[in-house]
């Protein structure tokens, strides 16, 4: 199977942006420390949503999931073992760690998988855990972890503001005994939003939003209904397709921009407005350069825009410069780009991009999430029929993204 994209034309038209998938993930690792049924709504429909769900099913829970509502029942969880395949497959399983330390103290688990984009090693995760009192041993492909005398509050202080590593502390300690303070914390808008959930559901925590978060671990959490905001990617996402392909799109969401990504597509050449409704995008040239951007953790430009702005520079004017400041393997799709005509020059971490007047259609592959929103953009910006195989890591981010691009004016559909 691949999503076969015919590029060339402008984009126009409005589009609902779905719930954030770097959101409900650690939110449905959350659902496993109370007995009762969660109701999360605007859940993405992705395959990550998916596999977390088969996880939760497989340790005892119940998930039912229809039209963008996601009930999970976690009253009869009854283990902290997960040996189910599917962890392999994602990424946030790991967080999972933390969720069940603090309901069983004690959790095997695979090692994660996900997508090949960079070494991203679970070191601090554990690091932080052992200053709660766990023990941890590799048993083969599995991680055994173990608080014997339960979990209990410290100070954690991380040498990098690592996004899963902070969810991860955040979900052990709001059982745990006493007050745990994480220094050096990521500050990014789905940390805010788990911790707002866990907040409804009883959870005493401050700080969030920070650098330094601080949890009351308390006796009990109580299952809630919980709406979902924008997926912050999902609308940079489209935001860089409207202006790589230029054209006029409305885009319904709860959501601004960030500054940094405000001053990229500013700096491009797009005219934004929003109001309570949405976000309005207009691009009426094509792609201006970024003399130079280096992705960094929030509130900086994110490291999971990049392919989609190095993408939308490709069929542009004049030479940008990006470097990758998170994930050491974000520009194995250069190879790709290029055999749509791109220019590009990398040596190491960063990349230059010399825009050129047209892209060509050529059959390309993804082999990661976001490397695969970034071939899609630039499908669409190529004169002729493109197609994107390795469709499995974009459907892990995003609700069917040939309807979404169909929505927008943009020929798009599978094909074997």
């Amino acid at each position: 199977m691949a999503i076969e994209v015919c590029g060339g034309s402008r984009v126009q038209g409005s589009l609902r942006v779905q719930g954030s998938k770097n959101a409900v993930l650690p939110i449905m690792a959350a659902a496993v420390l109370c007995q009762g049924e969660t109701v999360i709504t605007n859940c993405p429909d992705i395959t990550d949503v998916h596999a977390m769900s088969e996880v939760i099913r497989r340790i005892g829970g119940q998930v039912a999931y229809e039209k963008n509502c996601l009930v999970i029942d976690s009253s009869a969880v009854g283990t902290g073992v997960i040996e189910e395949e599917k962890v392999k497959e994602i990424r946030a399983s790991i967080l999972f760690l933390g969720s069940l330390l603090a309901r069983f103290s004690k959790v095997k688990i695979h090692y994660p998988g996900g997508c090949s984009i960079g070494s991203r090693p679970i070191d601090y995760h554990l690091q932080g855990f052992a200053r709660m009192g766990v023990e941890t041993s590799e048993c083969g492909e599995y991680i055994c972890c173990e608080a014997k005398d339960g979990l209990c509050g410290t100070e954690v202080s991380f040498p990098f503001p690592s996004v899963g590593a902070t969810e991860n502390i955040i979900l052990a300690a709001v059982l745990a005994k006493g007050i745990t303070k994480i220094r050096n914390a990521a500050r990014e808008p789905e940390i805010r939003e788990l911790c707002g959930f866990l907040r409804k559901m009883g959870a005493k925590i401050q700080g969030e939003g920070t650098s330094s978060i601080v949890i009351q671990g308390v006796a009990r959490l109580y299952p809630v209904q919980w709406k979902l905001g924008t997926d912050r990617i999902a609308l940079l996402t489209w935001s860089m397709l409207t202006a790589g392909c230029g054209g006029d799109v409305f885009l319904g969401t709860d959501l601004w921009f960030s500054k940094a990504e405000i001053e990229i597509l500013s700096a491009m050449g797009c005219h934004i407005w929003h109001n309570s409704a949405g976000v309005r995008i207009s691009q009426q040239s094509v792609p201006r350069p970024i003399s130079y951007l280096c992705t960094r953790p929030y509130p900086g430009f994110p490291t999971d825009g990049q392919s989609l702005l190095m993408a939308a520079l490709c069929k542009g004017s004049g030479v940008s410069l990006l470097e990758e400041g998170i994930f050491e393997n974000r520009f194995k799709m250069i190879r790709q780009l290029k055999k749509m005509g791109a220019n590009i020059d990398a040596v190491s971490n960063r990349a230059c991009i010399t825009g050129v007047t047209r892209l060509h259609a050529a059959d390309v592959e993804a082999d990661d999430l976001r490397s695969g929103a970034g071939l899609l953009i630039a499908a669409a910006m190529a004169e002729g029929v493109s197609r994107v195989s390795g469709e499995q890591f974009i459907d892990r981010g995003y609700e069917m993204a040939e309807d979404q691009m169909r929505t927008l004016g943009i020929r798009a559909g599978r094909s074997a």
